[in-house]
């Protein structure tokens, strides 16, 4: 079965949850290089959540991976914007002293520097896609996955 399919066979009524992030977090997240995202919000959502790259950069980030870094991070210019670049499994939204007991050790680790005030959202195998060209939202929103499928190549997309 390939990506797509497996997409397609995950959505609920055709849509899948969604998360945008900033580059090089979205690349991160979706190649398995970040594990927990901090955010001052939390969600009860559990399940595949699309990556969505949005059109902004982290430069000094960016920066600091390169520099201080073995992430095979690509170049700025090779990074893709304005859209899906992955899925991964949502698993847990908690803050750091609200942990569950059946927490492994290794994601605990990775919530020691969650600020005590906002909530660490946990991913699960990250898969990387294609880039598939969508706008974004704030918070988790949904993304038709067949009109997402069915969009034209990035390359077309100005032509309709």
């Amino acid at each position: 079965m390939t990506e797509i399919e497996r997409l397609k066979a995950g959505a609920t009524k055709g849509c899948y949850q969604a998360l945008s992030f900033k580059q090089p977090f979205a690349w991160l997240i979706a190649n398995g290089y970040l594990m927990v995202d901090d955010r001052t919000w939390g969600t009860t959502y559990r399940g595949p959540i699309l990556i969505h790259a949005s059109k902004g950069l982290y430069d000094v980030y960016y920066d600091y991976l390169k520099a201080s870094t073995d992430i095979p991070l690509p170049a700025k210019e090779k990074l893709e914007f304005g859209g899906v670049v992955g899925v991964a499994d949502l698993i847990l939204c908690s803050r750091p002293g609200e942990l569950p007991e059946s927490t492994s050790l290794q994601h605990r680790a990775q919530f020691q520097g969650v600020d005590s005030k906002h909530y660490g959202l946990l991913f699960e195998q990250p898969r990387p896609l294609a880039l598939m060209p969508c706008s974004g939202k704030l918070g988790i929103f949904e993304i038709d996955i067949d009109a997402l499928l069915n969009a034209p190549p990035p390359a077309q997309a100005e032509l309709f």
